[in-house]
């Protein structure tokens, strides 16, 4: 369970984005049943075994008295040979009594629970209405109108038309990156609105959401288990007709041919011990199961090799949802359809087609 939890907390984006919170959820509320009833048969074992030791050192110690005092009256032992046997015995006492420390245990199972209670009931970063509508699937026409964020993003209005690919630049530190976060609804503008074909986005489920919107990032590694996990882990009960659409368009057989065990092959922490093309790929397949309106990717691109960048490139030439792509790749950019460049939080500039720019006033385009 500790792995479990651990994974989950480093990894909890990758959670939020696919709209497994409560699947995640259940499955902690069920290895905590399991530890409970563990620790609790635990704690009834030390204890009986406790209590039987105390009853055995009384004993042993009591019948030891006894027995060599009729031995000695009985001229058969003498007293030196009682005491021998009575120190012997204070001997063994102590290390029988620790056998049954069932408070201590229970102390320590108290606090372990308390911490966990603790990081459940920690607030989340996003508010969702308990009678929350769906949003409806569209055609992915995604609108910023007016967003702010603390001095992350500054009054941002753009749209982007449904079926386009972004380009969303900038330097180091501009805002890109909580941009994307604030699309995907991993925490909420104190100002303004974000809208998917015309629907604001905090007024909907937040499950629904992550089924309109989904994304691709380093901060969203692969988890622990099989490479099926991974690839079903947006939509588990995907059907078979879905499933391998998305492989065929990611190119995933290429990836499971060359593993012997296919997509039974166990993935390390972080996708340790596959090739960066082989959990880019894998990554893509999970973002886009279900057919999302609109992917987000936050620096897909980095450190790929050349026959990665060519399979990401063809992935999205064959996507017909709205993609917004954060990247410092010229190559990257030189195929999108507009080019947002962000600097210090404020859209500054909109290029479209053949790179024709046009300056934008704060909050205007």
């Amino acid at each position: 369970m500790a792995a479990n939890v651990n994974e989950k907390v480093a990894t909890m984006a990758v959670v939020q984005v696919f709209g497994q919170s409560d699947r995640e959820q259940r499955r902690i509320k069920r290895q905590s049943r399991r530890l409970r009833d563990a620790l609790v048969a635990r704690a009834k074992k030390i204890g009986l075994m406790r209590g039987i030791t105390q009853s055995v050192t009384a004993l042993a110690s009591g019948a030891a008295l006894l027995l060599g005092a009729r031995e000695v009256a009985s001229g058969r032992a003498t007293p030196g040979t009682v005491v021998a046997a009575m120190t012997i015995v204070g001997l063994l006492v102590p290390a029988l009594r620790d056998l049954g420390r069932v408070y201590e245990y229970w102390q320590e199972a108290e606090v372990s629970s308390k911490k966990l209670t603790d990081f459940l009931e920690t607030p989340s970063l996003v508010q969702e209405a308990p009678d929350a509508p769906d949003l409806k699937h569209g055609p992915g026409r995604l609108q910023f109108d007016r967003v702010s964020l603390s001095t992350t993003i500054r009054d941002v209005s753009v749209v982007a038309e449904p079926g386009k690919l972004i380009a969303v630049t900038g330097p180091n530190g501009a805002g890109k990156s909580t941009l994307i976060s604030l699309t995907a609804r991993l925490i909420d503008p104190d100002e303004g609105r974000i809208l998917l074909d015309g629907k604001d986005l905090a007024e909907h489920s937040l499950s629904s959401v992550r089924r309109a919107i989904s994304m691709v990032s380093p901060d969203l590694p692969l988890l622990r288990g099989t490479i099926k996990k991974n690839l079903l882990y947006r939509w588990p009960k995907a059907p078979a007709e879905e499933i391998n659409r998305v492989k065929a368009l990611c190119g995933i057989d290429e990836v499971l041919a060359e593993l012997p065990k296919g997509d039974q092959t166990r993935v390390s922490e972080e996708g340790g011990n596959l090739s960066l093309g082989q959990r880019q790929r894998i990554a893509l397949a999970r973002a886009l199961l279900g057919n999302p309106s609109v992917l987000l990717l936050d620096e897909a691109d980095v450190h790929l090799d050349l026959e990665a960048g060519i399979a990401l490139k063809r992935i999205l030439d064959e996507y017909t949802g709205t993609v917004l792509w954060v990247t410092h790749s010229p190559d990257s950019v030189a195929i999108a359809d507009v080019v947002w460049r962000i600097e210090n939080g404020r859209l500054v500039e909109v290029s479209g087609p053949g790179n024709a720019a046009e300056s934008i006033g704060t909050g205007t385009k």
